[in-house]
């Protein structure tokens, strides 16, 4: 895939514009949002002790300190047990609507503290990803997971955190024997038998939540996080097994993230040294695709093709072959082994059935009609402008016809 993006400087207006610019990549973009989030939340307080240890107290300056790739594990941090979702319903529990655009895309960067009862969300296309996730990952092997010598410990400790959040919040669908060691989905009567020989905790991981997931990791020579280990089924326009095991420089050069190499790249590096086990984020985006399939676009090229992005792409000639893909992303810092997890959660529907819902047409033809041209050629505006723009107009004048006024708008975001 093409990665293009706008000239970046480095202070805090020109990140913030870069990821609202952000479509469906979540190792280029994701990590420019954390080092924006960084430099605007982030206050470095002055260390009360030498003690190197990471904690609950420690500041994002004394993390910092650590010699590279040394995590001395936290075990007086424990991640809060989320309350029980009530009257949650696998069959019923309908789905989040994140619709993360605005009348202008550079407002905000759409970064939120994230609290902890929200890390896992899961609804009623829970099975719908689940045997997506199963298929996937018949079909292609460890083109889809892997994990590396580096990350065993950490999936492990992924996994058991996910239990224990799953657990507690959907009782109903997830059950765990602490003493047995037993896992248990049952919706789909899969029972895990976490002591046994061959198991496998990221792809276990990947069994319980709609989620992708991706572990980073510190290296001890250089302090560079690299891509350790995760489940990625359905990137859309990114294949896992090329980016396994690169580092994050390498991530965004190869990527031709804008100005990396002098501006952004040694901030994301010392973000990621200084993300607390504390402070986890959250942000949502969104992405107009050309076809139905969430696993991987073909519109942009076969997924099996060495060249694949917009410019392989037909126009589109239908409102119907448009879909609106969104993401919403989570960050944290795992305590025991200090590796950094991200989460994944793709959301995907038609465009025609989002434009049903009020003062959605309106605010997404004016979020796009707003992109200038690098947003326009990174999100491969020219294959869908000439039935996408149209069709937002026709359907923004009928509500308002209707009587939708749009001063009474909400102004929450990101839904």
């Amino acid at each position: 895939m093409n990665h293009n993006s706008s000239s970046i400087s480095f202070d805090i207006n020109s990140i913030k514009e870069t990821l609202d610019q952000s479509s469906s990549y979540i190792f280029v973009l994701p990590v420019l949002l954390l080092v924006a989030y960084y430099f605007k939340t982030q206050n470095d307080l002055k260390p009360k002790s030498k003690s190197l240890t990471p904690s609950v107290k420690a500041t994002a300056s004394k993390m910092d300190q650590r010699p590279f790739g040394y995590w001395k594990p936290d075990l007086t941090w424990k991640t809060p047990t989320p309350k029980e979702y009530p009257n949650w319903s696998v069959k019923t529990t309908k789905p989040v609507p994140y619709r993360a655009f605005k009348h202008k895309y550079n407002v905000t960067m759409a970064i939120r503290n994230m609290p902890w009862d929200s890390w896992i969300e899961l609804d009623n296309q829970w099975l719908k990803f689940h045997n997506m996730k199963l298929k996937r990952i018949a079909e292609k092997g460890q083109d889809v997971w892997r994990i590396s010598p580096k990350a065993v410990d950490a999936a492990w400790e992924l996994l058991h955190e996910l239990i224990a959040f799953t657990s507690a919040k959907y009782p109903s669908l997830i059950k765990f024997d602490k003493e047995k060691q037993i896992l248990k989905i049952t919706e789909t009567n899969q029972t895990f038998d976490l002591k046994a020989k061959d198991f496998n905790p990221i792809i276990t991981a990947a069994n319980l939540v709609q989620d992708e997931l991706v572990l980073m990791i510190e290296d001890p020579e250089d302090g560079q996080y690299s891509l350790e280990g995760g489940c990625i089924t359905m990137a859309g326009f990114w294949k896992f097994k090329e980016k396994f095991q690169m580092k994050l420089d390498e991530i965004h050069t190869s990527g031709s993230v804008p100005k990396y190499e002098t501006h952004l790249g040694p901030a994301m590096n010392k973000f990621f040294r200084r993300l607390t086990v504390d402070s986890p984020v959250v942000r949502n985006n969104y992405f107009i695709q050309t076809d139905e399939h969430i696993d991987w676009s073909r519109s942009i090229g076969p997924e099996e093709s060495d060249s694949v992005g917009w410019n392989a792409a037909t126009k589109a000639t239908n409102i119907k072959d448009l879909w609106f893909r969104s993401e919403r992303q989570t960050v944290r810092r795992l305590p025991k082994t200090g590796a950094i997890a991200f989460t994944i959660r793709t959301y995907f529907m038609p465009i025609t059935e989002m434009c049903e819902e009020p003062y959605v047409p309106r605010r997404l033809l004016n979020g796009i009609k707003s992109w200038d041209e690098d947003v326009n050629e990174y999100r491969g505006f020219a294959v869908f402008k000439d039935v996408l723009l149209p069709y937002l107009q026709k359907r923004a004048e009928e509500q308002e016809a209707d009587g939708l006024v749009l001063d009474d708008e909400p102004q929450d975001y990101p839904y």
